[in-house]
């Protein structure tokens, strides 16, 4: 038996102990993953570990300190694009109405979404390339509220996917909030408030590291 074909077998061997369904492997552990196995634990920070990317965590009060009334950016790009960008020091909020993004009640996207998210990728580009990014989806009030946080957590991973499949964005930067109902820019009695409120929003960390 040739050299490679035994190394391929002790490969195999090595992967399915690793992940054995009775749970009776000793070394069963993320500490032991290599960087293709963290990503099976669907656990981010083991993920980042492992392929020794230096993204920081910035850590769950951070994200739930976003401040949506930042202060408005006036960038021509993003106007064209119907994207709404806000900034501090901080990060950069990216909200785009779900219309540009999404068919009614669905969360696959549409052309003109992917269109629109290119121009989000552009920016980000220009931006520190170690700063995490969470996709924040939206909804208004109308269904009940387990409806609407999973469709607005369906919403934000197809972002999500995309920012990472079709855009380039490095897979450890990147986690979603699905937020449902719970943070709405407007009123939810009148059209133009639910409309308001059902968007995604992508905030990506800028501060230095």
């Amino acid at each position: 038996m040739k050299k490679s074909t035994i190394l391929m077998i002790l490969g195999v061997g090595a992967f399915t102990a690793c992940n054995s369904p009775e749970g009776n492997v000793e070394n069963d552990s993320l500490s032991d993953a290599t960087a293709d196995t963290a990503v099976a634990y669907q656990d981010e920070r083991g993920a980042i570990e492992a392929d020794g990317v230096q993204v920081k965590d910035v850590g769950e009060d951070f994200w739930a300190g976003v401040d949506w009334d930042a202060p408005v950016v006036d960038d021509p790009e993003m106007k064209n694009a119907g994207v709404e960008m806000r900034s501090n020091n901080e990060y950069n909020i990216y909200t785009m109405d779900d219309r540009l993004l999404f068919d009614t009640d669905k969360a696959q996207l549409r052309s003109e979404g992917e269109q629109k998210l290119q121009e989000i990728v552009n920016e980000i580009k220009d931006l520190p390339q170690n700063g995490q990014i969470r996709i924040f989806g939206h909804a208004d009030a109308r269904a009940s509220n387990e409806y609407n946080k999973q469709l607005s957590a369906e919403r934000a991973r197809a972002v999500q996917n995309w920012l990472q499949n079709q855009g380039g964005i490095n897979a450890n930067r990147l986690s979603i909030e699905a937020m449902g109902e719970t943070e709405p820019r407007a009123t939810n009695e009148t059209a133009r408030g639910r409309q308001l409120n059902r968007r995604v929003a992508v905030v990506v960390v800028t501060r230095e590291q």
